[in-house]
């Protein structure tokens, strides 16, 4: 058997040195960064993140938080951090299904504490 061969063979794909996803270049197309993110942007996109990674949002929404988290680093990292918690949580819950009760009271306080921050704005 050929050594290239062997080798390409136990390189998965996307690993190689250098390897990028189709249609991306490493080059910056974007013009010069725009101003930093202000705290009030970053709240938002962080109140706003777990929507996001459900799909619950609208597409103008979904395209701001992406937008968002395109720019600012520190709510990337934060956005990563919620999106390994959420798989921990679905791996290590696997198929259990919370009880409707429990189900009714989270939702109930989770759109309380909505409209408690709204009115706080």
């Amino acid at each position: 058997m050929n050594e290239d061969r062997t080798r390409e063979q136990r390189t998965p794909a996307g690993t190689e040195p250098g390897w990028m996803p189709p249609g991306v270049t490493g080059e910056s197309t974007s013009s010069p960064s725009p101003a930093a993110p202000t705290k009030a942007e970053c709240s938002e996109a962080l109140l706003r993140v777990f929507e996001f990674l459900d799909g619950e949002l609208g597409p103008d929404d979904c395209a701001k938080i992406q937008a968002h988290l395109d720019e600012c680093a520190p709510c990337l990292q934060e956005y990563d951090l919620d999106t390994t918690l959420k798989a921990i949580v679905k791996r290590s819950c696997g198929s259990e299904q919370a009880p409707d009760v429990l189900r009714s009271t989270i939702m109930s306080r989770i759109s309380l504490t909505v409209v408690e921050l709204e009115q706080g704005r």
